[in-house]
């Protein structure tokens, strides 16, 4: 194992904390917990009720509570690690996600908790040279877009331009009259030709019109390359004012990947051969979600493998508010975050044997899918739960897959529409390439009539003894640190509509009918969970509610016109729930 050494990387405090419940009764895990998606060994669970008991006594302390001058501030990711260490004693770690510097108030008088992997200040000699440069060229550039005052130059331009416009404009319909003038005086004199006028004089009248009409036409042709030449002057200083910034801009933008480079590379992750590995390496070619470093399994593993403990179990959880654009449950436990740890964890957790990745697992292989409807061109099966409509990256058995099989004469693409894997219910599958198009299209059209069953974890009241109904509306979008959640973002979220009708409420919870007007990823879930929404997660919706026996929803009905006899069709399957 690599001796301490802070010149190399942050080295955490012990934090080493004993368990104060006997957990003789609990045996060893033989393999260590799988991030990703797991069932918390005993050992951590009695590990995360002893944390939670130590974060109310700390809210406690603080008078952590809401009130008018000072809300309550969101939650936060708070992680457990059950270690053994060199004596062969049993505790744990815990950690909170997040820099130190955002540490909530109330936490800041804990020495609790693992530090984190990187601190600045241990490199600041190193990053400071970078630093300074970064800081003069960002001066140089307020102090550049101070004196050009390129906003000023560019209202100058457009006001010369609209004045030279108008001064062509006023100019040409002053020569259009002239014009007409001439003409009306001309046809007059030829009138008068012999009568009043001779032709000596008629061709002086025509002389002295033409040279005015020339002179009019000389003095347009010069205003015009006045206007040219002075707006081509400003336009160029413009041009250059640009140019001059952007290239202070870009000298900014190249001391940032500068000073993003020497972070990542003094950013160092130890696994427990007692090997570094940089953020700049372990990203080599991709680039590093920021704050990864801040996850609680990387703070954790590092203190464990720099005091020599060894890994024995995780659970992280979250505890507090949830902030307005995730769904967060307080007390519930959280896998880590895959996208942000996943390479940083391959390094970390190199050599420890882990459980097997139930992302891998075919939970379909003995379900049985059930048929119910079939004709020539159009086939409505009744998927179950945990079975994928397309085949994924890992499990091959699939609706998609197993219709594939039966009909091996069809043609197109087969699947129309999609259900969540968690999610049970009808699905719509067609035979030729041509009924394809013509049933999608209904679903892009929105045109079918669709209708889910949704058990909720919790009591939606009723008004006047009628059951509610309403519509729920969230912009939606992917979160991209955390995928395949998705989060309600008011900037870049995409529209989403449900209408919902309450149907029954027993044993503490609410069965309702959903019915969706878009067809956003996780639509259903994010509204039923989201404090916006309905703010009551599915049950056994483990990415926005809690774990249970499955996910209670159910796409239970379908309305649509059939393609080749243009009958209207209805299907409907009720929910085993």
């Amino acid at each position: 194992m690599t001796p301490n050494n802070s010149s190399t990387f942050n080295v955490p405090a012990s934090c080493f904390t004993p368990f104060i419940a006997d957990v003789k009764q609990h045996a060893l895990p033989e393999l260590f917990t799988f991030p990703y998606y797991y069932t918390p060994h005993p050992l951590a669970t009695a590990a995360m009720k002893q944390l939670q008991a130590h974060l109310t006594l700390l809210q406690n302390r603080h008078d952590w509570k809401e009130t008018e001058d000072k809300p309550l501030e969101s939650g936060n990711m708070f992680a457990v690690l059950v270690v053994e260490n060199e004596q062969g004693q049993l505790g744990y770690l815990s950690s909170y996600a997040g820099k130190e510097s955002d540490t909530p108030e109330w936490l800041t008088t804990s020495d609790n908790f693992v530090n984190a992997v990187f601190d600045i200040e241990v490199h600041h000699a190193e990053l400071a040279p970078i630093q300074r440069e970064l800081d003069e060229a960002r001066a140089q550039l307020v102090e550049l877009q101070r004196s050009l005052d390129i906003s000023s130059r560019i209202d100058e331009l457009t006001t010369k331009t609209s004045q030279s416009e108008q001064e062509l404009k006023e100019l040409a319909q002053s020569m259009s009259e002239g014009k007409k003038r001439r003409k009306q005086l001309r046809k007059e004199a030829e009138s008068r030709l012999g009568l009043s006028l001779s032709q000596d004089e008629l061709d002086l009248l025509i002389k002295t019109l033409g040279d005015e009409s020339s002179r009019e036409k000389r003095k347009l042709k010069a205003l015009k390359q006045q206007w040219q030449i002075s707006l081509t002057e400003l336009s160029a200083r413009v041009t250059l004012s640009h140019s001059q910034i952007q290239q202070q801009q870009e000298a900014c933008n190249h001391l940032v990947t500068d000073m993003d480079t020497a972070l990542n590379k003094a950013c160092q992750f130890l696994n427990q051969a007692g090997e570094l590995k940089s953020l700049h390496e372990l990203f080599e070619h991709g680039e590093a979600i920021p704050h990864s470093s801040e996850q609680n399994l990387p703070k954790l593993l590092q203190a464990a493998f720099t005091h020599h403990y060894k890994p024995v179990a995780l659970g992280e959880f979250w505890w507090g508010c949830a902030p307005y654009d995730s769904i967060r449950q307080h007390e519930n436990l959280y896998p880590v975050c895959q996208s942000k740890c996943f390479e940083i964890l391959e390094h970390m957790l190199d050599g420890i044997r882990m459980d097997e990745s139930p992302l891998e697992q075919t939970p379909s292989f003995d379900k049985a899918l059930e048929i119910v409807y079939e004709d020539d061109v159009l086939v409505v099966v009744n998927k179950p739960a945990e079975f994928l409509s397309v085949s994924g990256k890992y499990i091959s058995d699939s609706v998609h897959a197993r219709i594939r099989a039966l009909y091996p004469n069809a043609t197109g693409p087969l699947i129309v529409h999609r259900l969540d894997m968690s999610t049970s219910g009808l699905l719509v599958l067609t035979l030729t390439a041509e009924t394809n198009k013509h049933v999608q299209r209904q679903f892009i059209q929105r045109t079918v009539e669709k209708r889910y069953t949704a058990l909720l974890e919790g009591v939606i009241a009723e008004t006047d003894g009628k059951a509610l109904s309403g519509e729920i509306t969230l912009p939606i979008r992917g979160d991209m640190e955390d995928r395949p959640r998705q989060m309600v973002c008011q900037q870049l979220g995409q529209k989403s509509a449900t209408k919902y009708q309450v149907r029954e409420v027993s044993n503490n919870r609410t069965k309702v009918y959903l019915y969706p007007k878009t067809g956003r990823t996780h639509q259903l879930r994010v509204h039923c969970a989201h404090q916006a929404g309905l703010n009551i997660p599915i049950v056994g919706d483990d990415l926005y509610g809690f774990k249970d026996s499955r996910l209670h929803l159910h796409a239970g009905y379908l309305k649509f016109t059939h393609p080749i006899t243009n009958e209207v069709v209805e299907f409907e399957v009720p929910a085993e729930f």
